[in-house]
């Protein structure tokens, strides 16, 4: 059994290489590691197969938040995280099937709402957020 858990564990090395460190296979590498170890102590089969889907488990929800972390290093913030916690009035309606539009600093943004409700023209909005090429705002009292 220990050649077999030594295979899985190259097998999803190999793949995680290939797929450019994309975090999709490491795990069961790792738990394969494990169940490898196991079995080379004689532990029983039913206990090794366990120990691979737990171990794999743990590795991936303990492992890959910090990983990913590190992994997206390369992230630039721009000018237009300015606009974040600004207030402005929206120019078109928000409703379930368009985006709204607002102005802020001269430009013409599309927008969303933020808890997924329609919101009117004229609403006074802060932004909260910027996903992609739009806005994510929430309807303010005055």
């Amino acid at each position: 059994m220990i050649w077999f858990w030594i295979l899985v564990a190259i097998g999803a090395a190999v793949i995680e290489i290939v797929t450019l460190g994309n975090l999709i296979c490491i795990w069961f590498s790792i738990g394969a590691a494990v169940s490898a170890a196991l079995a080379a102590f004689n532990v029983a089969t039913p206990i090794q197969y366990f120990a691979f889907f737990a171990v794999s488990i743990a590795a991936m929800l303990i492992v890959r938040p910090m990983s990913v972390n590190y992994l997206r290093g390369n992230v630039v913030p721009t000018n237009a995280d300015k606009l974040i916690g600004k207030t402005a009035h929206l120019t078109k309606d928000i409703t379930a099937e368009n985006w709204g539009e607002l102005n802020i600093s001269g430009m013409t943004w599309s927008c969303i709402s933020f808890d997924g409700e329609p919101i009117s023209k004229d609403t006074k909005v802060r932004i909260m957020a910027i996903e992609g090429v739009k806005l994510i705002v929430k309807p303010i009292d005055d």
